[in-house]
Parts: structure tokens; C-alpha cells; sequence
């Protein structure tokens, strides 16, 4: 299992790692730091999925308040890892590289972020499922993806972050609160289409994951047998 985590923080830095090599390369070429705060974000996307490996750990013991207090941290910063699909509104005809270049590079940004957050739900879901069971697990797991679809609402219309909410949560509740009141229809639909986009994101992921652990079993069994 250790190995098995140790591979995938390898894979996530690896992506990560690349995602920064194309937006260092763009700017060399061109001159043009603009997509910089790219960068930015993606280490963002890292937040919840350092909190969830450290609440993982922990909660291998026992699921204490301090997991608890970790799982939260975790759902603050979680809509970090999909916020950067909405970058895609970047996107410029008339920018300096070539469109398909800019568009691959976001993709880049958005598939990696995306992966660091569905790997910290699958990290959180474990822990939700070892002290509650199965079905609170995937309770955990929606409402999870609809706080986040929530949150990535927030930072791309309202312009808060989670560092907002962290430092002046009564002054971002406030204003939240009112804007929201101000924009239901349109908040609704976007929270619906962005809820059902990441959950089924996430089962994909999650099956896929099976799979290779399915696969695992199959092949040690064999060996087993040898």
C-alpha cells in the first residue's frame, strides 16, 4: 500500500513537473509570463492532497479530532484541484503562442490538478469509510464534489479563495451569502453541471483503480500458485 502511494505522489509530481516545463517553455519563446499564475494554482491543487495523505496516515491508527480538523482543511482546500478547469476562459485566438499550444498547455494544468484531486477524495473517502462504513463514504464523496463545484463557483464569479475563507471567514459568508441570494438560477445550474462533470470524473477514476488492484490480486494469486 506504502509503495502504492509512493508511485502515485511520484506520477502527481512527474505531471506536475511537465505542467511547469510547458509554461517555463512558452514564456522563454515568447517572452510572455502572462499564464504564470498557472503555476500558482497548481500548487494549490497539492494542498488537499498533502492534508489527505497526512489525514490517511493518521487515521491508520485511530480517527481522532486532529484527523477530524484534517478532513476539514482538506474540504476547505479541495475546490483548488478543479478551480483549474474554469482556466480555460484564458484561452486567446490572439495570443502570442499558437492556440493549440495554449490549449494543450491548459489541459496539462487542468488533467494534473484534476488527478491530484480525485486521488485526495479517494484518500478521504477511505478514511470516511474505516470509521463509518461504505455508504457514508460515498455520501462524503458527493457532498464533498458538490462543496467543491460550490467553491469553485465562488472563485471564479465571486473572486474569494480559501485563503479568504480561512483568514476572514465572516466577511466571505457575508458577501457569499448575498451574491449567491442574487444569482440562484445561475448558480444552480452551473453546481449541477460541474457536480455531475466531477462525480462521474471520479467514479472513472475510482473504477479504474479497482481494476488495477483487481489485477494485482489475479497476478499474485498466480504466482502463488507457481
Amino acid at each position: 500500500m506504502r509503495t502504492g502511494r509512493a508511485l502515485a505522489v511520484l506520477a502527481l509530481a512527474a505531471a506536475s513537473a511537465l505542467c511547469v516545463a510547458i509554461v517555463e517553455y512558452r514564456i522563454r519563446r515568447t517572452g510572455d509570463a502572462y499564464y504564470r499564475f498557472l503555476v500558482w494554482n497548481l500548487i494549490l491543487a497539492w494542498v488537499p492532497f498533502a492534508l489527505a495523505l497526512l489525514a490517511s496516515e493518521l487515521a491508520r491508527r485511530r480517527v481522532d479530532v486532529f484527523v477530524v480538523l484534517l478532513v476539514a482543511l482538506w474540504l476547505l482546500f479541495f475546490p483548488n484541484a478543479p478551480y483549474i478547469l474554469t482556466d480555460f476562459i484564458h484561452l486567446n485566438e490572439n495570443a502570442v503562442a499558437p492556440v493549440w499550444y495554449d490549449a494543450l498547455m491548459l489541459s496539462a494544468f487542468a488533467w494534473t490538478a484534476l488527478l491530484l484531486g480525485f486521488a485526495s477524495l479517494v484518500l478521504v473517502q477511505a478514511v470516511i469509510r474505516r470509521a463509518l462504513g461504505p455508504a457514508w463514504g460515498w455520501a462524503g464523496v458527493i457532498g464533498a464534489l458538490a462543496l467543491a463545484s460550490l467553491g469553485v463557483y465562488i472563485g471564479r464569479f465571486i473572486r474569494f479563495n480559501s485563503w479568504d475563507a480561512l483568514l476572514h471567514p465572516r466577511s466571505v459568508a457575508h458577501v457569499v451569502r448575498a451574491q449567491l441570494e442574487a444569482e440562484t438560477p445561475k448558480m444552480a445550474a452551473a453546481l449541477v453541471a460541474l457536480t455531475g462533470f466531477l462525480f462521474v470524473g471520479y467514479v472513472v477514476v475510482y473504477a479504474l483503480a479497482g481494476l488495477r488492484l483487481e489485477l494485482g490480486r489475479e497476478d499474485s494469486r498466480r504466482l502463488g500458485r507457481r
